[in-house]
C-alpha cells in the first residue's frame, strides 16, 4: 500500500512539473541592432558590416532607412565593427525625404563609432569621416575637425548636440534643429552640406577627403547663396539639388577644387544652373510592405527629333507672252 501511494506521489509531481513547464516557458528574447542609412533616410540600400572576419550582408533597408541584424557579434560588440551601405546593383536606392534617386551613393561608419544599445546611423558625414580615418578607429577629435572644416563645427558649439550624437543619430539631430527656430540656419547648413557631400562623394569616390572637404564647402555655401531656407526654394517651394552628374565630369571637379569664392562656382556653368534651379522634392508613397523596394525611376522621354520643315508648294511654269514683232500689223504700201 505505501509503495503505490509513493508511486501515485511520484507521478502526481511528473504531471505537475510537466503543467509547470507548458504554463510558465518563455521564449528567449532576440536581440537584434538596427542601422539606419541617412541623407535623408535611403531606401533600398545594401546593408553589411566588417568585425575583422569579412563583409557581413544583412539586406536592404526600409522606407524609413532601416536594416536590421540579429547576429550577435554586431549584436553584442558594435564598436568592434564598421558598417557600409551600397547599392546592390538591382535597386537603385532612393531618399524618402525628397524622393531622389542615389545609385552611386556608398556611405560608411567606421569601427568605434557605434556603441552596444545605442542609436546607429551611416551617412554622408561619418563616410566622410571613415574614408580620413582609413583602418584607425573612430575618435572624435578626427570628427570634430572635419566637421569644423565643412563649416558645420558650430552644431557641437552653440545647439547642445555632441559630434558623436550628431553622426550616431543624424536624423534626431535634424529633427531637433528643425524644431527650434533659433537654428533655422544651422539647420539649413546642415541639410545643403549633407546633400552636396552625397553627391561629391558619389561623383568623385576616389578622391582625397580634403578636396571633397573644400568642394562639398563652397558649393553648400553657393547653394544656401541662392535659397537661405533649403531645403526650401527662396520661393518657398521643397527643392534638393542633384550635382552627382556634373561633378563626375573631371574638368568640373577640377574647375571646383580650383574654386575659391560662390563667385567662381558661378562661374562654373553646370555647377551654377544646377544649384538656381534645384529639382521639385516629394515623397515617396510607403509601402505596406515594408520588405518592398522603391519604385525605379521614370526613364526620361526621348528627344522628339523635329519635323522637317514642309517646303511650299512650287506653281507652274507661266505661259509665254504674245507671238513677236513679225506678227504684227503688216507694212504700209
Amino acid at each position: 500500500m505505501k509503495i503505490k501511494l509513493l508511486s501515485t506521489v511520484i507521478a502526481g509531481v511528473i504531471l505537475a512539473g510537466c503543467g509547470s513547464d507548458n504554463n510558465n516557458s518563455v521564449a528567449p528574447e532576440v536581440k537584434s541592432a538596427s542601422v539606419q542609412a541617412y541623407d535623408g533616410a535611403i531606401w533600398g540600400i545594401q546593408g553589411s558590416y566588417n568585425c575583422g572576419d569579412g563583409d557581413n550582408v544583412v539586406g536592404l533597408t526600409n522606407y524609413n532607412g532601416f536594416v536590421e541584424t540579429t547576429d550577435d557579434v554586431f549584436v553584442n560588440a558594435p564598436e568592434k565593427c564598421s558598417f557600409t551601405f551600397k547599392p546592390n546593383g538591382n535597386v537603385i536606392p532612393q531618399d524618402t525625404s525628397n524622393g531622389k534617386y542615389l545609385p552611386n551613393l556608398v556611405l560608411k561608419a567606421p569601427k568605434g563609432l557605434f556603441a552596444q544599445g545605442e542609436a546607429a546611423t551611416a551617412s554622408p558625414l561619418s563616410t566622410l569621416i571613415a574614408n580620413k580615418l582609413g583602418d584607425n578607429t573612430y575618435d572624435e577629435a578626427t570628427a570634430s575637425q572635419i566637421l569644423e572644416d565643412l563649416g558645420l563645427g558650430e552644431i557641437a558649439n552653440t545647439c547642445g548636440i555632441s559630434v558623436t550624437d550628431l553622426l550616431k543619430d543624424t536624423d534626431s539631430a535634424v529633427k531637433k534643429l528643425a524644431e527650434n527656430p533659433d537654428f533655422t540656419d544651422i539647420h539649413s547648413k546642415l541639410i545643403a552640406t549633407t546633400h552636396v557631400l552625397a553627391d561629391t562623394l558619389a561623383a568623385q569616390p576616389n578622391a582625397s577627403t580634403d578636396d571633397v572637404t573644400k568642394v562639398t564647402k563652397l558649393l553648400a555655401e553657393s547653394t544656401l547663396a541662392e535659397h537661405p531656407n533649403y531645403p526650401k526654394s527662396k520661393d518657398e517651394k521643397p527643392v534638393h539639388v542633384e550635382l552627382a552628374d556634373i561633378l563626375a565630369d573631371e574638368d568640373t571637379f577640377t574647375a571646383a577644387k580650383n574654386a575659391e569664392t560662390v563667385e567662381d562656382i558661378q562661374e562654373i556653368t553646370d555647377l551654377d544652373k544646377a544649384i538656381k534651379n534645384p529639382a521639385d522634392s516629394f515623397t515617396p508613397e510607403e509601402p505596406e510592405d515594408e520588405n518592398q523596394a522603391p519604385t525605379p525611376p521614370t526613364p526620361p522621354e526621348p528627344p522628339v527629333k523635329p519635323e522637317p520643315p514642309i517646303e511650299p508648294p512650287t506653281g507652274g511654269t507661266g505661259g509665254t507672252g504674245g507671238g513677236d514683232g513679225s506678227s504684227g500689223g503688216g507694212t504700209g504700201s
